[in-house]
């Protein structure tokens, strides 16, 4: 047989060159800085958030209590001992209190019945009951 040509085989097309590595590698650089970016970006805006929110609670939205002013009071069915103003013993009296209550916060809350109590050198001497209401 004659000998055969050998022929050596053909280069490949596309040969790594250490040009495409560095791109690569440079690309992927780029792609992780803008991760990083986008994250901390997302991560400041968060924060700040956080913040506003903590600083509005205990600022404007900081829960104060309400204010109830007692406008006027009427006794009733006072039974007085003769030409003085002392009343009988085991006497009953009826007041009658017109009360208004404020609401310096910036929601409505609402209230359930109510009872208002009244103390005389620390010995309870009335109760009167109240309707709920919406402040």
């Amino acid at each position: 047989m004659a000998e055969k040509e050998h022929r050596p085989l053909a280069p490949a097309s596309i040969r790594p060159s250490s040009d495409d590595q560095e791109a690569a590698l440079y690309l992927k650089k780029i792609h992780n800085k803008k991760y990083i970016k986008c994250c901390g970006c997302i991560l400041a805006l968060l924060l700040i958030q956080i913040i506003v929110v903590v600083i509005l609670i205990f600022t404007v939205f900081k829960v104060k209590n309400p204010i109830i002013t007692m406008n006027s009071v009427t006794v009733d069915k006072l039974e007085l001992i003769n030409g003085t103003t002392i009343p009988k013993s085991g006497s009953n009296m009826t007041l009658t209190v017109d009360v208004s209550i404020k609401n310096p916060n910036v929601a409505s809350f609402k209230y359930p019945n109510t009872t208002t109590t009244i103390y005389y050198h620390g010995t309870v001497i009335g109760e009167a009951r109240g309707p709920p209401g919406q402040k």
